[in-house]
């Protein structure tokens, strides 16, 4: 069995095909911190259960790793952290979450096989080398990582070299999501949605790519085994937009000085641009 815990809709990419639109958080940051914990705390999880940990981006709530903490504590076999992997780029931040539970797994968003593919679907300059670096962060920890890649007009030709891109990072597996009509994409369809005829011949490389490197694989209804479906927390709340049918959504680089509290406050903004990072700055209780 599976449960969701929603850590509410503030984010800090800007994605294109959002499946949440130009929803925000009305919550402080220890507001949502304090919900964060005690919906953990009363969630319903029973032994052997797989819990989904959904935003906005679940990074932003300053104490996640007390959340994870306590998922644990529920008796949660696996946990799954939906995130743009951002956060990660702290090597700190990764030991922090890897602490909390060795159940811990991420499923990290990877729009692109290249920095501008990918932060043109981000919106935020500079997310590709956050990400790509958190990816790396988050292995070298030891924590299972699998990818994200939801699928538009823009990267449909690129998926088998997106899935080598997160084979390369370390990932163990790849879910490839067509992006259709909510959120956003339901207000620009005509350049996020890419048709499916389209789509078809190029997934197929994709997975094939996948299954080649030996990675499992999540596509629609389709799975390289069942326990691929555990890797991936799906799509979280979406909005939808008026009159528009139903579909579905969803680092590495010369980094000067801010501290990892810094990046969560100024993330609240939906497009704020990532700051600087001191390497010598760890993220600390």
């Amino acid at each position: 069995m599976a449960a969701v815990l929603s850590l509410g809709l503030t984010c800090n990419n800007a994605c294109v095909f959002c499946a949440q639109g130009e929803r925000s958080a009305s919550s402080s940051p220890r507001e949502r911190e304090a919900e964060g914990l005690d919906l953990a705390r009363r969630l319903h999880v029973e032994p052997g259960d797989v819990v989904f940990v959904q935003g906005g981006e679940p990074t932003l709530v300053e104490d996640l790793p007390a959340v994870i903490r306590a998922l644990d504590e529920r008796g949660a076999r696996r946990i799954v952290v939906q995130t743009n992997g951002r956060r990660l780029a702290y090597r700190a931040y990764a030991r922090a979450l890897r602490e909390a539970s060795s159940k811990l797994s991420l499923d990290v968003s990877l729009h692109g096989s290249t920095e501008p593919m990918h932060d043109y679907h981000t919106q935020t300059p500079g997310s590709f080398k956050q990400t790509a670096l958190g990816v790396r962060h988050a292995r070298a920890e030891g924590i299972e990582v699998g990818t994200t890649t939801v699928i538009t007009r823009s990267n449909y030709r690129h998926l088998a070299e997106i899935v080598q891109l997160s084979r390369a990072l370390g990932a163990r597996a790849v879910h490839l999501a067509r992006a259709s009509r909510f959120g956003r994409a339901a207000r620009a369809a005509d350049r996020i949605v890419a048709p499916e005829e389209l789509v078809r011949p190029q997934l197929a490389r994709g997975i094939a790519e996948a299954a080649r490197l030996g990675m499992g694989w999540l596509a629609g209804e389709k799975a390289s085994h069942a326990e691929a479906r555990e890797l991936f927390a799906g799509l979280g709340e979406v909005e939808i937009a008026e009159a528009e049918v139903l579909g579905s959504s969803r680092t590495t680089g010369a980094l000067g000085a801010a501290s990892d509290q810094n990046f969560v406050e100024t993330s609240r903004l939906v497009r704020a641009k990532p700051p600087s990072v001191n390497r010598s700055i760890a993220w600390e209780r």
